[in-house]
């Protein structure tokens, strides 16, 4: 059943037409069949792809690192360590991001914390001296 036009692929699944085509363009996504008009034509193939796209980047993954995974499932010689060993590279990522937002926030509280606010001067503002140092 290829009977989806790019449109209605992109409305069954949430996305816009252009990030169908970026994906594309990407080689992460390819129309099943083309109609007499050579209009692209998906099924449900497409549709399952772009669910698993979109799956893979809410858990952090880059489309560089999903066309991987998809390589792998498609892959006949990949195993579960395969792909056990991306998602152990992306906690460590993950962690790793925590603990920069975690710094960052830390960081921003004690400005904020630090500024009188008010009607004070920027010129006394301990956040701009942070962010704009003298030296």
């Amino acid at each position: 059943m290829n009977d989806l036009t790019i449109g209605q692929l992109a409305r069954k699944c949430g996305v816009r037409t252009d990030t169908i085509r970026y994906y594309e363009q990407l080689e992460i996504i390819q129309p099943e069949d083309r109609s007499s008009a050579g209009y692209r034509l998906y099924g449900p193939e497409s549709i399952r792809t772009i669910k698993f796209i979109r799956r893979a980047k809410d858990l952090g993954f880059t489309l560089a690192e999903i066309k991987i995974l998809l390589n792998l499932k498609a892959s006949q010689t990949a195993t579960c360590r395969d792909m056990l060993e991306r998602t152990e590279a992306k906690i460590v990522e993950a962690k790793e991001n925590m603990r920069h937002l975690n710094n960052m926030h830390d960081v921003l509280e004690k400005l904020s914390e630090a500024c009188p606010g008010g009607n004070m001067p920027l010129s006394e503002c301990p956040i701009l001296d942070h962010l704009y140092p003298e030296n």
